[in-house]
């Protein structure tokens, strides 16, 4: 025979809320590395957006799928994280390296009205990922000619940060893009950045030949000097 006072406990029992399970939320799947990408180089959305001139909330929507990678916006996108347009969607097939474009080539005398690839002939050179580069935009040239055959052999590749007019960037015995312009022509060059016994600048070239010689960071005759960036890595031909 069940009493009442069984009843009433049994009731207060089966009234009492039960705790919920806790469940692992499953870790999401996006369709494609952009998110990755910004993770590794400290970036924004913010940041992303206005690399490529879009707005954040358009980068944001791509990342999680939800508005159409196209071929376009994976070149816009590869160029500013400096990898090929196809690794935004694919995975890196070995850890700890990575992509830059090399952008063009360097060559002293030689004015013409521009010395860069158009995007769809650029190609690749892998570096190491190094932690104190991850943030830099990077990018590559070739050396053509013998301006800084005591360093670099023609055909050797440099890799470069671009400068982003921040202190401390500028330093005495490092190797820099340089661009002069003179009117609707430009030089592009690649010289060590050296100082007179009068305090005035100067790039130098590495040459062994008399033909190339050295000129003032405030260049004159019409000409203008601009420093593109600075040499981090170099391929160079044995």
């Amino acid at each position: 025979m069940v009493t009442a006072l069984e009843i009433n406990a049994y009731s207060v029992f089966m009234a009492k809320p039960k705790t919920p399970t806790a469940r692992t939320k499953p870790k999401r799947e996006y369709p494609n590395r952009i998110r990755d990408l910004i993770k590794e180089r400290g970036w924004s959305y913010d940041v992303l957006a206005e690399k490529v001139d879009s707005h954040p909330k358009t980068i944001g929507s791509l990342a999680r799928g939800e508005a159409e990678l196209t071929w376009s916006w994976m070149v816009r996108l590869g160029r500013a994280f400096g990898v090929k347009p196809t690794e935004i969607m694919e995975r890196q097939v070995t850890a700890g390296l990575r992509s830059v474009p090399i952008t063009g080539t360097v060559k002293a005398g030689a004015w013409a009205n521009s010395h860069s690839h158009d995007t769809q002939d650029q190609t690749f050179v892998t570096v190491p990922n190094l932690a104190e580069y991850r943030n830099l935009d990077l990018y590559a040239r070739m050396i053509d000619g013998e301006s800084m055959n005591k360093i670099y052999a023609p055909g050797s590749i440099v890799v470069l940060s671009r400068l982003r007019q921040l202190p401390g960037e500028i330093i005495l015995g490092k190797r820099y893009h340089v661009r002069r312009r003179r009117g609707d022509l430009e030089e592009d060059t690649i010289k060590t950045l050296v100082r007179a016994r009068d305090g005035e600048y100067w790039l130098q070239p590495e040459s062994d030949s008399p033909e190339f010689a050295a000129f003032p960071l405030n260049d004159h005759d019409s000409t203008t000097v601009e420093l593109v960036g600075r040499v981090r890595f170099a391929l160079t031909l044995e």
